[in-house]
Protein backbone atom coordinates (compact mmCIF):
# COMPACT_ATOMS: atom_id res chain seq x y z
CA UNK A 1 0.00 0.00 0.00
CA UNK A 2 2.46 2.44 0.65
CA UNK A 3 4.54 2.09 -2.46
CA UNK A 4 1.21 2.91 -4.26
CA UNK A 5 0.87 5.86 -2.45
CA UNK A 6 4.18 6.72 -3.30
CA UNK A 7 3.42 6.56 -7.00
CA UNK A 8 0.01 8.40 -6.81
CA UNK A 9 2.24 10.86 -5.25
CA UNK A 10 5.05 11.38 -8.24
CA UNK A 11 1.89 10.98 -10.62
CA UNK A 12 0.47 14.23 -9.07
CA UNK A 13 3.54 15.63 -9.14
CA UNK A 14 4.20 15.18 -12.26
CA UNK A 15 1.45 16.69 -13.63
CA UNK A 16 1.88 20.15 -11.28
CA UNK A 17 2.90 23.65 -12.71
CA UNK A 18 6.70 24.09 -13.01
CA UNK A 19 8.81 27.37 -12.18
CA UNK A 20 11.70 27.61 -14.76
CA UNK A 21 12.57 31.17 -13.97
CA UNK A 22 14.16 32.58 -12.05
CA UNK A 23 16.45 30.09 -10.91
CA UNK A 24 19.16 30.41 -8.29
CA UNK A 25 21.31 30.85 -11.44
CA UNK A 26 19.75 33.32 -12.82
CA UNK A 27 18.15 35.32 -10.00
CA UNK A 28 16.57 38.64 -10.39
CA UNK A 29 18.22 42.50 -9.86
CA UNK A 30 16.45 45.86 -8.88
CA UNK A 31 16.50 47.46 -11.87
CA UNK A 32 12.98 46.99 -13.65
CA UNK A 33 10.55 44.46 -13.83
CA UNK A 34 11.60 40.35 -13.75
CA UNK A 35 10.38 37.97 -15.55
CA UNK A 36 8.57 34.39 -14.28
CA UNK A 37 8.20 31.53 -16.46
CA UNK A 38 6.55 28.00 -16.22
CA UNK A 39 5.61 24.66 -17.61
CA UNK A 40 1.92 23.39 -17.24
CA UNK A 41 -0.16 20.74 -18.46
CA UNK A 42 -3.92 20.63 -19.26
CA UNK A 43 -4.94 19.51 -15.77
CA UNK A 44 -3.35 22.53 -13.97
CA UNK A 45 -5.70 24.90 -13.14
CA UNK A 46 -6.20 27.84 -15.61
CA UNK A 47 -5.00 30.48 -13.64
CA UNK A 48 -2.98 31.52 -10.18
CA UNK A 49 -1.27 34.16 -8.03
CA UNK A 50 2.20 34.97 -7.89
CA UNK A 51 3.48 35.59 -4.96
CA UNK A 52 7.56 36.65 -3.76
CA UNK A 53 8.32 35.05 -0.37
CA UNK A 54 11.78 34.86 1.82
CA UNK A 55 11.05 32.43 4.31
CA UNK A 56 14.71 33.02 5.24
CA UNK A 57 14.42 36.18 6.27
CA UNK A 58 13.54 37.88 9.71
CA UNK A 59 10.66 38.51 9.67
CA UNK A 60 9.26 35.54 6.80
CA UNK A 61 8.02 38.00 3.85
CA UNK A 62 5.30 37.12 1.50
CA UNK A 63 4.37 39.74 -1.42
CA UNK A 64 1.86 39.23 -4.11
CA UNK A 65 3.14 40.22 -7.88
CA UNK A 66 0.59 39.60 -10.15
CA UNK A 67 -2.89 38.52 -9.59
CA UNK A 68 -5.43 35.88 -11.70
CA UNK A 69 -2.40 35.38 -14.17
CA UNK A 70 -3.12 33.65 -17.12
CA UNK A 71 -1.71 30.18 -16.88
CA UNK A 72 -1.37 29.46 -20.51
CA UNK A 73 0.88 32.51 -21.63
CA UNK A 74 3.92 30.28 -20.07
CA UNK A 75 5.21 33.30 -18.97
CA UNK A 76 5.14 36.82 -17.20
CA UNK A 77 6.91 40.16 -16.23
CA UNK A 78 5.99 41.49 -13.07
CA UNK A 79 7.01 44.70 -11.82
CA UNK A 80 8.71 45.43 -8.29
CA UNK A 81 6.22 45.39 -5.36
CA UNK A 82 5.31 49.20 -3.66
CA UNK A 83 8.59 49.31 -1.68
CA UNK A 84 10.65 48.26 -4.64
CA UNK A 85 12.82 45.27 -5.01
CA UNK A 86 14.45 44.53 -1.77
CA UNK A 87 18.24 43.00 -2.32
CA UNK A 88 19.02 39.85 -0.68
CA UNK A 89 19.46 35.60 -0.58
CA UNK A 90 16.47 32.99 0.17
CA UNK A 91 13.71 34.36 -2.24
CA UNK A 92 11.32 31.95 -3.90
CA UNK A 93 8.46 33.11 -6.58
CA UNK A 94 5.39 30.62 -5.52
CA UNK A 95 2.41 30.17 -7.83
CA UNK A 96 -0.56 30.21 -5.16
CA UNK A 97 -4.61 29.45 -6.36
CA UNK A 98 -5.57 32.88 -5.22
CA UNK A 99 -4.44 36.18 -3.09
CA UNK A 100 -7.22 34.36 -0.48
CA UNK A 101 -5.38 31.38 -0.32
CA UNK A 102 -1.80 31.81 -0.44
CA UNK A 103 -1.02 28.98 1.35
CA UNK A 104 -2.42 26.67 -1.83
CA UNK A 105 1.19 26.39 -3.77
CA UNK A 106 0.57 25.27 -6.81
CA UNK A 107 4.62 25.53 -7.62
CA UNK A 108 7.39 27.13 -6.06
CA UNK A 109 10.86 28.40 -7.36
CA UNK A 110 14.20 27.64 -6.38
CA UNK A 111 16.24 29.71 -4.08
CA UNK A 112 17.49 33.08 -5.75
CA UNK A 113 19.08 36.21 -5.17
CA UNK A 114 17.98 39.56 -6.05
CA UNK A 115 20.84 41.69 -6.78
CA UNK A 116 21.46 45.34 -6.85
CA UNK A 117 22.45 47.13 -10.60
CA UNK A 118 24.22 50.02 -11.78
CA UNK A 119 24.73 51.86 -15.01
CA UNK A 120 26.83 54.44 -15.86
CA UNK A 121 27.95 56.29 -19.35
CA UNK A 122 30.80 59.05 -20.18
CA UNK A 123 31.52 60.29 -23.38
CA UNK A 124 34.00 62.69 -25.11
CA UNK A 125 33.77 64.46 -27.54
CA UNK A 126 37.68 65.74 -29.14
CA UNK A 127 36.60 68.58 -31.20
CA UNK A 128 36.74 71.16 -28.19
CA UNK A 129 33.64 69.91 -26.52
CA UNK A 130 33.08 67.43 -23.62
CA UNK A 131 29.84 66.17 -22.21
CA UNK A 132 29.34 63.20 -19.82
CA UNK A 133 26.51 61.75 -18.19
CA UNK A 134 26.51 59.21 -14.94
CA UNK A 135 23.46 57.33 -13.32
CA UNK A 136 22.86 55.40 -10.61
CA UNK A 137 19.27 54.39 -9.59
CA UNK A 138 16.66 56.86 -10.11
CA UNK A 139 19.33 60.29 -9.77
CA UNK A 140 21.37 61.35 -13.68
CA UNK A 141 24.29 63.99 -13.17
CA UNK A 142 24.78 65.63 -16.16
CA UNK A 143 28.10 67.56 -17.63
CA UNK A 144 27.61 70.57 -19.70
CA UNK A 145 29.47 70.67 -22.62
CA UNK A 146 32.05 73.68 -22.79
CA UNK A 147 33.92 75.34 -25.82
CA UNK A 148 36.43 78.22 -26.13
CA UNK A 149 37.26 80.45 -29.32
CA UNK A 150 39.39 83.24 -30.18
CA UNK A 151 39.49 85.90 -32.67
CA UNK A 152 42.66 88.40 -33.74
CA UNK A 153 42.71 90.50 -36.48
CA UNK A 154 45.36 93.21 -37.97
CA UNK A 155 43.98 96.19 -36.24
CA UNK A 156 42.51 94.81 -32.93
CA UNK A 157 41.43 91.21 -31.55
CA UNK A 158 39.25 89.94 -28.79
CA UNK A 159 38.44 86.36 -27.38
CA UNK A 160 35.66 84.58 -26.28
CA UNK A 161 35.70 82.63 -23.18
CA UNK A 162 33.53 79.72 -22.26
CA UNK A 163 31.30 81.69 -20.51
CA UNK A 164 30.11 83.87 -23.90
CA UNK A 165 32.20 87.57 -22.45
CA UNK A 166 34.23 89.80 -24.80
CA UNK A 167 37.43 89.78 -23.19
CA UNK A 168 39.39 92.88 -25.11
CA UNK A 169 42.80 92.65 -25.84
CA UNK A 170 45.87 94.71 -26.83
CA UNK A 171 47.28 94.40 -30.07
CA UNK A 172 50.38 95.85 -32.00
CA UNK A 173 50.67 97.41 -34.90
CA UNK A 174 53.51 98.80 -36.56
CA UNK A 175 53.69 101.29 -40.00
CA UNK A 176 57.04 101.06 -42.29
CA UNK A 177 57.66 104.04 -44.63
CA UNK A 178 56.88 103.16 -48.12
CA UNK A 179 59.79 102.58 -50.16
CA UNK A 180 58.29 103.78 -53.52
CA UNK A 181 57.64 107.48 -51.49
CA UNK A 182 61.00 107.20 -50.38
CA UNK A 183 62.44 107.24 -53.75
CA UNK A 184 60.59 110.02 -54.76
CA UNK A 185 61.18 112.47 -52.14
CA UNK A 186 65.25 111.55 -52.25
CA UNK A 187 64.50 112.53 -56.35
CA UNK A 188 62.79 115.53 -55.68
CA UNK A 189 65.68 116.95 -53.42
CA UNK A 190 67.76 116.50 -55.83
CA UNK A 191 66.52 118.37 -57.80
CA UNK A 192 65.85 121.50 -55.45
CA UNK A 193 69.39 121.34 -55.37
CA UNK A 194 70.65 121.41 -58.98
CA UNK A 195 68.57 124.30 -59.79
CA UNK A 196 69.73 126.00 -56.65
CA UNK A 197 73.69 125.42 -57.73
CA UNK A 198 72.39 126.66 -61.45
CA UNK A 199 70.84 129.70 -59.95
CA UNK A 200 73.85 130.41 -57.60
CA UNK A 201 75.92 130.06 -60.71
CA UNK A 202 74.67 132.17 -63.27
CA UNK A 203 74.20 134.96 -60.72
Amino acid sequence: MRSIAVLFALAASALAFSITEPTNSTGWTTSGPNQVSWEKVSTDNNNFTIVLSNQASYPPTSQVLAALVDASLGKITVNPPSGGWKTGSGFQVNLVQDENHLSSILAQSEQFTISSSTSSTFSTVTSGSASGTASSGTGTLTVPAASGTGTRGTTGSSATDSSGALNPTSSDTSTTPNNNGAASMGVQAGLFAGLAFLGAYLA
